[in-house]
């Protein structure tokens, strides 16, 4: 190829990155433009933007579906942001996994506030703190997060569950260094540390390992202390301006978080929907089978089922229960109907899609 081939290229694809970038502008204003008919209404349509993100997808022919998902999910995120700019709330600090399953369901055009656990991510939406929030429910190789599920018992009864996606828990060893043999000690939060402990007797044998309280936390020692290195995730390791020295140390391939997007209820169905519910029943013997046997006989698949303490009532217990389907799909709402008439409490915390970015 000639060097003037090569320019005739080059100013082809200058040329269809200006429109591209037009097209985008145009995108913009149609979104500002829906946002002014919508008035006060709720910005975020999660129902919509997985119908819009799934067609693109199918129509995709030479281009990776994985990335045409990727690019207009930021792309719905910067135009849903011109809109109404969202404030959503998420466990922290800065880096944490909740901090990348935010960007993971929202994109990146958000503004995020920490705050120190589920309950406090509850609070600010009902305070009008923040439009969302976004809480871990479940781990694949440490179950389920107990403060969520115990701060949804209590929390305000406008909040719903509006979506959930599942984030794979990737771990990086990040340093100010440049080389395994320059590490002589390793901190991150103790979890991590039972994730990688396999990689860490084979790579890093003899090196002292000191626990953080977070892996955002330890990316902060490693940041600033020699001969230091943090197992952190890659958007901890990123913001600190450290060196990855290695990718996916992680024992196991398989560990996920499960992450649930709270808000204000949404209009709308989606064929992927499931439903979540908490309540609980009298301390008499066959109360819980009772109450559960709606749900069998209108073939509902639970997904998960959880008891926790009923606060103020020893060895008694409220139960979470997740299911496939929808609220007001008829067979569910006549299974919640009969099995609201059999327990003490019913709530259902929300019918919602799985979000895929």
């Amino acid at each position: 190829m000639s060097d003037q081939d090569l320019h005739v290229l080059r100013k082809e694809i200058e040329s269809i990155d200006e429109e591209l970038l037009r097209l985008l502008e145009r995108r913009v204003s149609l979104a500002k433009g829906i946002g002014e008919v919508k008035g006060g209404a709720p910005v975020y349509d999660p129902l919509r933007e997985i119908e819009v993100l799934d067609r693109l997808c199918g129509l995709a022919r030479d281009v990776d579906p994985k990335f045409v998902r990727l690019l207009f999910g930021e792309v719905i995120s910067f135009c849903r942001s011109v809109q109404r700019p969202a404030t959503v709330a998420c466990m922290g600090p800065e880096g944490s996994f909740s901090h990348e399953a935010a960007f993971a369901l929202l994109g990146r055009s958000i503004d995020l506030v920490f705050v120190e656990d589920p309950a406090q991510v509850l609070s600010f939406i009902s305070k009008e703190k923040a439009q969302m929030g976004v809480v871990p429910v479940e781990n694949t190789t440490e179950g389920t997060v107990y403060a969520t599920l115990d701060a949804f018992a209590t929390a305000d009864q406008s909040l719903s569950v509006i979506g959930e996606g599942q984030l794979p828990i990737r771990l990086v060893l990040a340093s100010c260094e440049n080389s395994f043999s320059d590490i002589e000690e390793v901190y991150s939060h103790p979890q991590p540390f039972g994730q990688c402990k396999n990689w860490l007797s084979r790579n890093l044998p003899g090196v002292r390992l000191i626990p953080t309280s977070s892996t955002s936390y330890a990316a902060n020692i490693a940041k600033s202390k020699r001969k230091s290195a943090a197992i952190c995730g890659k958007l901890a390791a990123e913001l600190k301006g450290l060196n990855i020295l290695e990718e996916g140390i992680e024992d196991s391939p398989y560990n996920a978080t499960r992450f649930w997007l709270v808000g204000h209820a949404c209009e709308g169905r989606s064929k992927r929907n499931k439903t979540s519910i908490l309540f609980n029943v009298s301390h008499k013997p066959g109360t819980l089978f009772q109450a559960l046997e709606p749900l069998y006989r209108a073939g509902l698949n639970l997904t998960l089922i959880q008891s926790r303490p009923l606060p103020g009532n020893p060895f008694e217990y409220f139960f979470f229960v997740d299911f496939e389907g929808d609220a007001e799909d008829k067979k569910v709402k006549e299974a919640l109907a009969t099995m609201n008439s059999r327990v003490e409490r019913l709530r259902v915390l929300g019918s919602y899609p799985q979000i895929r970015r």
